[in-house]
C-alpha cells in the first residue's frame, strides 16, 4: 500500500512541470510585449519632436523667400561718444616734464615718464618732484571726458640686478614704484576701480640694456628705467544705459 502512494506522488509531480514550463512561456512573451509597446511608444515620441522641429523651420520668418528685416537705429553725431586721448594730458603738464606719448588706435594711450622723475635710484618712494608730476596729472584724469577710462601705471626697470631686505629682486621694486604711483592717484581722489598696478621687473626693455659684449650701456639702462601710465577707453554696452 505504502508503494502504490509513492508512485502516486510521482505522478503528480511529473503531471506539473509542464504547468511550471508555460507559466514561464507566458512570463516571457508578457515582458517581450512589454519592451515592444515601449518601443514604439519612444518612437512615436521621436517622430513628434522631428515634425515639431521641421514646422519651425518652415515658418515664414526662417524662409528665404522671406528674409527677417532688423529694424536700422538712427544715430545722430550728437549721439557719438567724442573720443578724447592722453596728450591732451601731456599739454597741460609742466614743461620741464620728461614724458612721452604712445597712441595705440582710439582706444589706448600711454603716457611714460623715466622712473628718475618719481624715485631715487633703487627706491619706491615718490619723489617731491615726481608727486607735482603726478598731482597735475592726477588732476586732468579727473576731469569728466576721462572718467571712462581704465588707468593702468606699469613699473619698468633696467636689468641691473638689486637685492635688499625691501626688494630682493627687479619684480619687487617695480611692482612697489607702480603701486606707489597707484596709492598717490587714489589719494587725489582717483576711484579705486579705475586703477590698476603691474610690475614688469626689465621684461619689457625699450632698448637693449647691454652690447653685443654683455657691458652695460648707461643710457639704455636709464630709458628703461620708466613708469608707464596706460589709459584704455573703456567701451559701453548699448544696453549697459538702459
Amino acid at each position: 500500500m505504502m508503494y502504490c502512494r509513492q508512485r502516486r506522488r510521482k505522478r503528480v509531480s511529473h503531471a506539473d512541470d509542464w504547468l511550471m514550463t508555460y507559466a514561464d512561456l507566458i512570463t516571457l512573451l508578457l515582458c517581450f510585449f512589454v519592451l515592444l509597446a515601449m518601443t514604439v511608444i519612444s518612437q512615436k515620441k521621436n517622430e513628434s519632436k522631428v515634425h515639431a522641429a521641421q514646422k519651425i523651420e518652415k515658418t515664414p520668418e526662417s524662409t528665404p523667400s522671406e528674409p527677417r528685416v532688423e529694424a536700422a537705429v538712427d544715430i545722430t553725431p550728437e549721439q557719438v561718444p567724442p573720443r578724447t586721448s592722453l596728450p591732451e594730458i601731456v599739454d597741460n603738464l609742466k614743461p620741464e616734464t620728461p614724458a612721452n606719448i604712445e597712441q595705440n588706435g582710439d582706444r589706448i594711450t600711454s603716457l611714460e615718464i623715466s622712473s628718475a622723475a618719481f624715485f631715487d635710484r633703487g627706491s619706491a618712494i615718490l619723489s617731491p618732484a615726481g608727486k607735482a608730476i603726478l598731482r597735475d596729472v592726477a588732476e586732468n584724469l579727473k576731469a569728466t571726458k576721462f572718467q571712462d577710462y581704465q588707468v593702468t601705471v606699469e613699473g619698468h626697470t633696467d636689468d641691473a640686478p638689486i637685492s635688499t631686505s625691501l626688494f630682493p629682486s627687479n619684480w619687487e621694486l617695480s611692482t612697489a614704484r607702480a603701486a606707489a604711483v597707484v596709492r598717490f592717484f587714489l589719494d587725489e581722489g582717483i576711484a579705486a576701480q579705475k586703477l590698476r598696478a603691474s610690475g614688469y621687473a626689465d621684461t619689457f626693455p625699450k632698448v637693449p640694456n647691454r652690447d653685443a659684449s654683455g657691458r652695460a650701456i648707461p643710457e639704455n639702462q636709464a630709458q628703461n628705467r620708466r613708469v608707464v601710465i596706460k589709459l584704455e577707453k573703456i567701451e559701453k554696452h548699448p544696453d549697459a544705459a538702459s
